[in-house]
């Protein structure tokens, strides 16, 4: 015990040995060490334990609890959070969660259950749950969705068509933050729902998220002759794009011929329903399909025949006793058909339905001019009469003030954007001045430090004795004359004057030497 205060008395008077700036940056370590010391503890003691599953349902939560405490493990519970210590998370989480049925239980209702004794009421009933829950665990698996419920009414049979009723469901969706479904995201739920269910059809599923907006507003309708608010502002922002491009392409044309003095407005009506058309063009020229040819002959032979004076053309005969008789008869019968071509033409969404162009131009314009800029303008957009498209091309006078405005607007903005740059310049030149400034600034404390260890190793050389004269001693020392020039003479002076000028260091000396002698 005397030996480990004496060390400690041993340091604590070399530490008042050093000097303030050594005392300083010693004092900052130890202070470091123990704060870095206090942080590992804590640290350590935070992240011992670990989150084993969050968000649960109430029996899911209960389940789990239950089954840390049979096997008698450590855990906190911090809001829907369960945790345990770090070690043990993946063999737990391993072994609890395959019993864990996320709120939704689907097949797993037959499990140790028996139909014996069920009734087909209690069965369908238990079958519908069967589906909810399986259909909830599919859509639950989905990055954007964090929980969901899932509605089923199932359809009504009956032996009469007429009466039969499809079935009907309704999907609740609790979305991550942050997320949203497009439409496409949302047909496929609907699709999932109908094709896992029987006899209900997409147009009976609506899709419900936690902010009580109607997903499938607008996606179930077959004749489309309800349209979604955001489907007919894409549709504005389609044909505002398109007259944009149209106007752009315009003045391209025309400010290298006619200069800058020049505007335009395009207005595109675009239609943006899907069509069908069957057209059948008919052939002139018949086509045989069928011929039919039936020919008749009867004739008696009773004698000989006796011709008529009539003209043979009359083809008739006198028949008696004694005279033979012949009629012949054919029919000719042909079926024509018309030849036509049949095609179907389906117009995409998007078709331009009219489209028309004004164009003013500052001046007056020779009338052939004119009419090579309005044929021009029509080759470059596009124009068809059979539309009903439109061009319209003035010369006219612009105002002079709107010239003035617009010049003074050209002005002031070349005068922001000159502005801006030598704002940009001042502050690039600011900044590496100050880079300059504080790397001279770094560059004289770095070497002040120097100076300053170097002083202090000097002063440090002082106590020695056996150095005689240090080279690092700042303050000059005046010779000192006695007549005899011995070596020990000199030493002995330069001792007291040495003692007379630092009796403090003087004193530790003495102090550390005693010291060196108990020992």
């Amino acid at each position: 015990m005397d030996k480990l205060k004496e060390g400690f008395k041993k340091l604590w008077t070399g530490f008042k040995a050093l000097g303030k700036g050594v005392k300083i940056a010693i004092v900052i370590a130890l202070v470091t060490l123990i704060i870095a010391i206090i942080s590992m503890f804590f640290y350590s003691a935070n992240n011992k334990y670990k989150i084993l599953f969050s968000g649960l349902e109430p029996s899911d939560a209960q389940l789990v609890t239950s089954k840390l405490k049979e096997k008698k493990v450590d855990m906190k519970i911090e809001g829907e959070a369960i945790m345990v210590p770090k070690d043990n998370v993946d063999e737990l989480r391993l072994e609890i969660a395959p019993e864990l049925s996320t709120g939704s239980k689907g097949f797993e209702l037959m499990d140790g259950s028996s139909s014996f004794g069920m009734t087909d009421e209690e069965f369908k009933i238990k079958k519908l749950r069967m589906q909810q829950g399986e259909l909830e665990k599919t859509i639950r698996s989905f990055s954007q969705v964090d929980n969901v419920r899932v509605h089923i009414t199932p359809s009504k049979d009956s032996v009469f068509v007429e009466d039969k009723e499809p079935g009907k469901a309704a999907v609740y969706l609790k979305l991550v933050a942050g997320n949203d479904l497009s439409m496409e995201q949302v047909s496929s739920i609907v699709a999932l729902v109908s094709g896992s269910t029987e006899n209900i059809p997409k147009e009976n599923i609506e899709v419900v998220d936690d902010k009580m907006n109607l997903l499938t507003k607008g996606l179930n309708n077959k004749d489309g002759s309800i349209v979604s608010s955001d489907e007919i502002e894409k549709q504005n922002l389609l044909e505002q794009k398109y007259e944009k491009t149209l106007e752009k392409s315009i003045l391209d044309l025309l400010q290298p011929v006619v200069g800058k003095k020049i505007t335009t407005k395009v207005n595109v009506d675009l239609d943006f329903d899907s069509k069908q058309e069957t057209k059948t063009v008919i052939d002139p020229n018949k086509v045989i399909v069928s011929q039919q040819t039936l020919k008749e002959i009867n004739g008696t032979n009773d004698g000989q025949a006796t011709e008529s004076p009539v003209d043979n053309n009359m083809g008739n005969t006198i028949a008696d006793k004694n005279t033979t008789s012949k009629s012949s008869k054919e029919d000719q019968k042909t079926n024509y058909e018309s030849g036509k071509i049949e095609s179907k033409v389906i117009s995409a969404p998007g078709e331009v339905k009219r489209l028309t162009a004004t164009v003013f131009i500052d001046g007056d314009l020779d009338p052939n001019l004119q009419k090579a800029i309005e044929k021009s303008v029509g080759t470059a957009i596009g124009f068809n009469l059979e539309r009903g498209d439109a061009i319209t091309i003035e010369g006219i006078n612009f105002d002079p003030l709107a010239k003035d405005d617009a010049a003074a607007a050209a002005m002031d903005e070349m005068l922001k954007a000159e502005q801006r740059n030598k704002i940009i310049t001042y502050v690039v030149i600011g900044l590496l001045g100050l880079g300059i400034i504080i790397t001279i600034i770094v560059v004289l404390l770095k070497k002040r430090r120097k100076n300053a260890e170097v002083k202090e190793e000097g002063n440090l050389l002082d106590v020695v004795i056996e150095d005689r004269i240090s080279k690092n001693i700042q303050e000059p020392l005046t010779p000192i004359d006695f007549g005899d020039n011995s070596p020990k003479t000199q030493l002995e002076e330069e001792i007291k004057k040495y003692a007379q000028d630092k009796p403090e260091q003087v004193v530790d000396i003495v102090k550390s030497w005693l010291s060196e002698n108990e020992r």
